[in-house]
C-alpha cells in the first residue's frame, strides 16, 4: 500500500482560481504569500455549511407552513418525495413497511431502513408530550417525518463536506463548492440521495489513502442506498489496466471484494426479511418507462401524437449508450499520455449516467457537486452549471404544476420553456466533461495536478504512486 504525500500549505483560492482572483480584486485582492488565516479550513467550511443548512430551511418553509399538497409545492420550488412518500405509503402506520411490506418503496435496503427508522421515530416522538408543545403535532406527522429527515441529511451534509476536504489535500478550500452548493441547498430536501453521496466520497478517499477494502466496502454501502456508486469500480479498473501506475490487479479484486462483501452483509438480511420488498427497486428500474427530464421524455415529447419510443426500447437505448460512453472512458483513460486521476474518470462515467438515464430527478444534481469538486474544481464552471441544474429544477416543478393544476399559463412554464431548459442542463453537463476531457489529455491544466509536487521534474519514469490517482 502506498502512503500519500503529505500535504503542503493550502492553495490559496484568491490566487488559483481565475474568477476568486478577479473578484478578490473587489475586497484587496489575491491572498499574499505570507497571509496568515485566522480561521482553519475545518472551521470555515463547517460555518459555510451551517449557512448552507439555513438557507435550505428556508427555501422548504412554504410546505413546512402549508403543508406538501396541493399544486403550491411546486410554485414554492419546495416539493419533497420523502413527505410524498411519508403519506402515500402510510409509514406513520407501519413505519416498518419499506423493510417488512406489504406497502409498496421502490428504494434500496439502506435507504428503505433510512425512512424506517425516521417513521418509527416520528410515530414514537408524536406520543411524547414535549412534542405536541413544540409545534408538532399527530395532524401533520409529515411534517416532523420531513423535520427529521432534514435534520438527519443536514448533519450528512456536514460530514460530506470535511469528507471532500480531506479528499482534496492541498486544496482543501475546493470543498466549499460543496458547503455552500446551490444545488444541494434546493435539492437535499427532495429524497435521500445525500445518504449515497457521502458514501461514494467515503469511498474515494479510502482509495486515495490506499485502504482499498474499505474502498470497496464504502461503494457497496453506498450501492445499498443507490446504484451510482457502483460505478466506481469502472473507473478502478481503467487505472488498474494502466502498465505506468502501481495499481495491480489484486487492487480490483480488492475494492471489488470490499464491495460484494459489504452489500451482500446489507442485503441478505433484507432478502430474508421480504424479498418481495427488496427486489421492488430492481423491478421498478427494469420496467419503468422515460421520466420527466430525460432525453428519452423529450423524445416523446417532441413525437407528440406520433408516439414515442417504449419502455422496453428506452431500457435498451439507454443501456447500450452508457455502455458505448463507459467504453469511450475506458480508451480515454488507456491512451492518455499521463494516467488520469481516478475522480475524473469516476466523474464522467457518473455524469454519462445522468444524461443516459430513464429519469433525471431534479435531486440527482446533487451527485456530481462533490466530484466536481474533486475533479474539476473550477469556480466559473461550477456555478455555471449549478445555475443550469437551477432553471431546469425550476421549469420541471413549474412543468409539472401546469400538468397537475388548472392553473392560468402565466403560472406555469410550457412545454417550450421546459424543453429549453432541459436541453440547459444537458448541455452544461457535457461542458464539465468537456473540462475533464481535456485536463486528461492536458495534466498541465488541472488546478489538482498543480497543487502536487512532482518528483520528476523532467518527466515520470517510474509508476505513479496511487495516491495521486485519487
Amino acid at each position: 500500500m502506498t502512503k500519500p504525500p503529505k500535504d503542503g500549505p493550502p492553495v490559496a483560492p484568491t490566487r488559483d482560481d481565475p474568477m476568486l482572483r478577479h473578484l478578490s480584486e473587489r475586497l484587496g485582492g489575491p491572498a499574499g504569500a505570507r497571509l496568515r488565516p485566522r480561521g482553519t479550513p475545518t472551521r470555515v467550511l463547517l460555518g459555510l455549511t451551517v449557512l448552507g443548512i439555513l438557507l435550505s430551511a428556508l427555501t422548504s418553509q412554504y410546505c413546512r407552513i402549508n403543508g406538501w399538497g396541493g399544486v403550491g409545492v411546486y410554485h414554492a420550488g419546495c416539493y419533497s418525495d420523502i413527505s410524498a412518500l411519508f403519506t402515500q405509503r402510510e409509514l406513520g402506520q407501519a413505519p416498518w413497511g419499506p423493510l417488512l411490506g406489504p406497502s409498496y418503496f421502490e428504494y434500496p435496503v439502506l435507504t428503505s431502513l433510512v425512512a424506517a427508522l425516521l417513521a418509527a421515530s416520528t410515530r414514537f416522538l408524536l406520543t411524547q408530550e414535549v412534542t405536541v408543545a413544540l409545534g408538532w403535532s399527530a395532524e401533520r406527522a409529515s411534517l416532523l417525518y420531513w423535520d427529521l429527515s432534514f435534520a438527519a441529511a443536514a448533519a450528512v451534509w456536514l460530514v460530506l463536506v470535511l469528507v471532500v476536504m480531506k479528499a482534496a489535500g492541498a486544496r482543501p478550500w475546493d470543498a466549499a463548492i460543496v458547503a455552500l452548493s446551490p444545488a444541494i441547498i434546493f435539492g437535499i430536501g427532495i429524497n435521500w440521495d445525500i445518504w449515497a453521496v457521502t458514501a461514494l466520497a467515503l469511498a474515494i478517499l479510502a482509495f486515495q489513502r490506499g485502504a482499498h477494502v474499505s474502498a470497496g466496502v464504502m461503494i457497496g454501502v453506498g450501492v445499498s442506498f443507490k446504484l451510482f456508486p457502483l460505478f466506481m469500480l469502472g473507473a478502478v479498473l481503467v487505472l488498474v489496466l494502466r502498465r505506468d501506475t502501481r495499481l495491480g490487479f489484486q487492487v480490483f479484486l480488492r475494492v471489488l471484494g470490499g464491495t460484494a462483501a459489504s452489500w451482500l452483509v446489507l442485503n441478505i438480511p433484507a432478502m430474508a426479511l421480504s424479498f418481495t420488498s427488496w427486489s421492488q427497486f430492481f423491478e421498478l428500474s427494469a420496467e419503468r418507462g422515460a421520466g420527466y427530464s430525460s432525453p428519452w421524455h423529450l423524445w416523446q415529447l417532441l413525437a407528440g401524437d406520433r408516439g414515442g419510443p417504449s419502455p422496453e426500447m428506452i431500457s435498451g437505448l439507454a443501456l447500450g449508450l452508457f455502455v458505448a460512453a463507459c467504453a469511450g472512458v475506458l480508451v480515454l483513460g488507456l491512451l492518455a499520455k499521463h494516467p488520469p486521476r481516478m475522480v475524473q474518470l469516476l466523474f464522467l462515467i457518473v455524469a454519462a449516467f445522468l444524461l443516459l438515464n430513464k429519469v433525471y430527478s431534479p435531486q440527482f444534481m446533487i451527485w456530481l457537486i462533490p466530484l466536481i469538486a474533486l475533479a474539476a474544481p473550477r469556480w466559473r464552471d461550477a456555478l455555471i452549471w449549478q445555475g443550469f441544474q437551477l432553471l431546469h429544477f425550476w421549469a420541471v416543478w413549474m412543468y409539472l404544476a401546469g400538468i397537475v393544476g388548472d392553473q392560468d399559463p402565466q403560472h406555469s412554464f410550457d412545454t417550450a420553456l421546459y424543453i429549453a431548459a432541459v436541453l440547459g442542463h444537458i448541455g452544461a453537463t457535457i461542458y464539465l466533461m468537456v473540462q475533464v476531457v481535456l485536463d486528461i489529455l492536458r495534466p498541465e491544466r488541472d488546478p489538482v495536478r498543480r497543487a502536487i509536487p512532482d518528483p520528476a521534474p523532467g518527466g515520470r519514469h517510474e509508476p505513479v504512486p496511487s495516491s495521486e490517482l485519487g
